[in-house]
């Protein structure tokens, strides 16, 4: 049996994108401290309606795509961040990217948020290894993909011209057995 979104934890629920999101996700992807990390420096109403246009006939778990999933808090529906899932290798592995509001951020809801994620891709679509691949000067990500239990398997070296320089990117990964294990 398949599982689908939503998903509830104890705080937040997490679900496909609607089109009322898109004015929320504007703002906080505009946060110069959310954008620093990103692939964009400006996010526009126009972008966030074309993220829309192809995320809205997208299937959960299709090989060879990215799928947002916006991460609401339950006590106030806020819309606090989203969680980009990359699904490849024939199903068999997963990426993860992840934008917070700034003000949503230090209080644990990416931590609760990522970790169900986790689960699900784990336990529901028997996903065989996760990896998340981050600025190796976003310390935040680093240590929250830690706390997660994930390893870092790499540091590439200035592997990417980001934002007008050579950047150093940190990959990480976590094999299901692993997960189980925590």
């Amino acid at each position: 049996m398949e599982y689908r979104l939503p998903l509830q934890t104890s705080r937040l629920l997490l679900r496909p994108l609607a089109s009322a999101d898109l004015p929320e996700i504007s703002c906080y992807r505009n946060q110069p401290e959310v954008a620093r990390f990103q692939s964009w420096d400006r996010f526009t109403m126009q972008d966030a309606e074309k993220l829309y246009a192809q995320q809205n006939t997208l299937a959960f778990n299709c090989d060879d795509t990215w799928y947002q999933i916006i991460v609401e808090r339950q006590m106030d529906g806020a819309v606090i961040g989203d969680i980009g899932v990359h699904f490849f290798d024939e199903g068999m592995q997963a990426e993860l990217g992840m934008t917070f509001d700034v003000k949503y951020q230090n209080q644990g809801y990416a931590r609760e948020a990522i970790n169900a994620i986790i689960t699900l891709l784990f336990t529901h679509y028997n996903k065989h290894r996760l990896i998340a691949v981050v600025d190796t000067r976003n310390i935040r990500a680093a240590n929250l993909l830690q706390k997660l239990h994930f390893r870092r398997e790499a540091h590439y070296r200035q592997n990417i011209f980001f934002k007008g320089e050579w950047g150093d990117e940190y990959c990480y990964a976590l094999l299901k057995e692993e997960h189980l294990r925590h």
